[in-house]
């Protein structure tokens, strides 16, 4: 059997559909049929059973599979690492989060990396909210997935993995708690507090509406501490009641498409041949590309979607 043949069968075997297979492999249907039975006269039986409604393997099948996949699955990995090799894709990626929402994305996207590029390794670190450019500067990550706007002119600023619509956290006896939704009039009424790690004009951003008081804290645990003691509201992700419940705190949907962005960010004099093989093995699969309008060099993507920011702090 050639490569191509193996590859054929074995992904049918997975999808049981021919048009599915077709999609994956960037072949036609008719490629694909013409493939099985070229391989069933050659066993001189079925390999598959055909119905207008589903496919199925056969008991031939089903032994050709098992026979197939383990060295199949060998072959592929040592076609991955002489490549990786070969393109200097060596060592040890070092990727930092933020936040625990993150923190899944980035798994996920780490795992498929390891099964994509054999042998190479890959290692996530928590970033502190009030040193989230620190690890980069001091490269001890390759890439972060931190909050968008980021304004650092030494920084580059890529793909969005996370996109997460926006929520006001009040403490449980708050005049709001029982709403449904809130606007964002309401909110710029209330103290918020927000982390003091952002730029200014974030929080312009977020609450376009005057008279309102704003007040910074270093941590996002701090946050949720005064907001549940009732000493303000907070804008949070909506992700942010699965991830850190707490007893008297209740958030609420923010009205309009609003959402907080989380974007994969590198130092602009520093991207290493890994976590360039990264960028490219996950960017099909991110919320939205890097900002094309915007010189990587001076990044200044809008933090919230969906509103016009305000010309300058208040």
């Amino acid at each position: 059997m050639e490569r191509q043949d193996i590859e054929v069968f074995l992904v049918l075997a997975e999808e049981l559909h021919f048009a599915r297979t077709a999609e994956r492999l960037h072949v036609s249907a008719a490629t694909i049929s013409q493939t099985i039975a070229k391989l069933e006269r050659r066993f001189g039986a079925s390999l598959f059973h055909r119905t207008t409604r589903r496919v199925e393997l056969t008991s031939l099948g089903r032994q050709l599979r098992d026979d197939l996949q383990p060295a199949h699955a060998q072959i592929q990995a040592a076609i991955a690492r002489a490549i990786a090799a070969g393109h200097g894709i060596t060592g040890t990626l070092e990727l930092g989060y933020m936040s625990a929402a993150v923190a899944q994305v980035v798994l996920r996207l780490a795992d498929s990396f390891r099964d994509h590029v054999p042998g190479r390794r890959v290692t996530i670190r928590e970033t502190a909210l009030a040193d989230l450019f620190g690890p980069l500067r001091r490269a001890e990550v390759d890439l972060s997935v931190l909050p968008l706007p980021v304004e650092e002119p030494d920084l580059t600023v890529g793909p969005v993995l996370l996109s997460e619509p926006a929520m006001l956290a009040v403490p449980a006896d708050h005049r709001l708690a029982h709403r449904v939704r809130v606007d964002h009039y309401e909110i710029a009424r209330e103290r918020v507090f927000f982390a003091d790690t952002l730029p200014g004009y974030w929080i312009d951003h977020h609450l376009p509406a005057p008279g309102r008081l704003t007040e910074s804290l270093p941590g996002f645990q701090e946050i949720l501490a005064y907001v549940t003691s009732g000493h303000g509201v907070a804008l949070v992700g909506a992700q942010t009641p699965h991830f850190y419940p707490r007893p008297g705190l209740i958030c609420i949907p923010v009205e309009g498409d609003a959402a907080f962005d989380y974007a994969l960010v590198w130092r602009t004099d520093r991207l290493r041949t890994i976590a360039e093989a990264f960028l490219r093995h996950i960017t099909p699969t991110c919320s939205r590309p890097a900002p094309a309008q915007l010189d990587p060099r001076v990044n200044r993507p809008p933090a919230l979607r969906g509103h016009a920011p305000d010309a300058a702090r208040r």
